[in-house]
């Protein structure tokens, strides 16, 4: 099995909250908590997830830009917390970042030449042919004429910024890069384009990416694999059409929910949209056990049965499977809007007293990722075989009563 370019082992990064005259502290913000997943060579794995889930903590902590409480960054197979600072150093060239904003990222008082040719001044490498040619090139492959070199920031447009943030990024000859939403702030037909680029320059250079977006569309072009973020942790992750297709975290399939449908002659039959009430909770005080269960559309409707132990008809239901043996619908039965089995309808908006009544194993153990009932390892052959290492499963969910979203019915109208 190939070893992936890059590894995350039970990563965390705390902040301490520091008040009074004394600075003493008085919490911790658990921004990144117990977080693992590998990064296959030349794959793009998307994280997604809301604001505040950690995606963009854990992105720096990748690059060095921000030091881990616990856990390990393995790139290449190398800890970078046993490096000696030098040996980071070296290391970093192999992980490179490009940053959200393309405007705020390029220093306003420094040239293109300047800008891009940075990476070699700070890391001492000499270019074949000299620097000014090295930029021209970096330029050159992300679709910029050579003659920019000479331009400042202010001179380009946004997604042109956003190019030369990329050749920056690729002046080492990174394996990685992680991308802090590359096109959050562009026009929707520049990032088309940015992402084009993307991909092309994976194809020509064999780049592995790291790929932090809140659209989930753009993630689903471009990823070969997902992680769901909430509140520092990953709750989901798998192959791009295992996650898209059948997702089986409740936060998952509220997210797609949430999805727009472009086509206008194309309406959803069966599919209400799940609405999450509140905000997420705060990182420094999450609640016990899972962390969503305070805004969770399943373990509300579970909990209006009686704790998700027994159905409609008195049997058992088993955790990761409704008791029928089927997938759950969208729709139906962890859907708010639906029927329960006392024949009464669960609602977004469930009163306070109600959404406390959830079933006991969501507040009381915090659950782990692992594999829904019938959806083991990949067979040999399969796409993602190489990004597992030890026959990982190819799609995890951390939650205790994980259930199969199937895609809903389209009719025309």
């Amino acid at each position: 099995m190939a070893e992936p370019a890059l590894e995350v082992r039970d990563l965390v990064k705390h902040y301490p909250v520091r008040r009074g005259l004394l600075r003493r502290t008085a919490g911790t913000v658990k921004a990144v908590d117990g977080v693992s997943f590998g990064l296959g060579r030349g794959r793009t794995l998307g994280l997604v997830g809301e604001s505040g889930s950690g995606k963009s903590t854990l992105a720096r902590v990748l690059v060095g830009i921000e030091t881990p409480t616990s856990g390990q960054v393995l790139v290449e197979g190398e800890d970078m917390a046993r490096l000696s600072r030098a040996g980071r150093k070296q290391l970093r060239r192999e992980v490179q970042m490009v940053f959200q904003d393309p405007y705020t990222s390029l220093n306003p008082r420094m040239s293109v030449q300047e800008i891009v040719g940075e990476p070699f001044a700070i890391h001492g490498v000499a270019p074949a042919g000299g620097r000014r040619a090295a930029v021209g090139e970096l330029l050159e492959l992300v679709g910029l004429e050579p003659a920019h070199a000479n331009r400042y920031p202010h001179q380009f447009s946004g997604g042109q910024r956003q190019r030369v943030g990329i050749a920056r990024a690729l002046a080492l000859r990174p394996r990685i890069l992680v991308c802090d939403e590359p096109v959050s702030a562009l026009d929707v037909s520049v990032q088309g384009q940015v992402i084009n680029l993307l991909e092309d320059l994976q194809d020509e250079l064999g780049l592995s990416y790291l790929f932090v977006a809140h659209d989930l569309g753009v993630v689903r072009h471009i990823a070969h694999d997902v992680a769901v973020m909430y509140l520092g942790r990953v709750v989901e992750r798998g192959r791009e059409t295992d996650v898209y297709d059948g997702a089986l975290h409740p936060y998952t399939q509220a997210l797609l929910s949430a999805v727009p449908e472009p086509d206008p002659a194309v309406r959803l039959t069966d599919s209400p949209a799940i609405t999450l009430e509140g905000e997420p909770p705060s990182p420094i005080d999450p609640p016990p056990g899972c962390a969503f269960h305070t805004r969770c559309p399943l373990a509300r409707t579970l909990g209006s049965k009686g704790d998700g132990e027994t159905d409609r008809d008195g049997g058992a239901v088993s955790a990761g499977m409704p008791a029928d043996g089927g997938a759950a619908r969208a729709g139906t039965g962890a859907v708010p809007g639906r029927a329960t089995a006392a024949g009464g309808a669960v609602s977004a908006g469930v009163p306070a007293d109600v959404a406390r009544n959830v079933p006991e194993p969501c507040t009381g153990s915090t659950p782990v990722l692992r594999p829904h009932d019938g959806n083991d390892a990949g067979q040999p052959g399969s796409r993602d075989d190489d990004a597992r290492a030890g026959g990982e499963p190819a799609h995890l969910a951390a939650c205790h009563f994980a259930r199969t979203l199937r895609a809903p019915a389209r009719v025309e109208p």
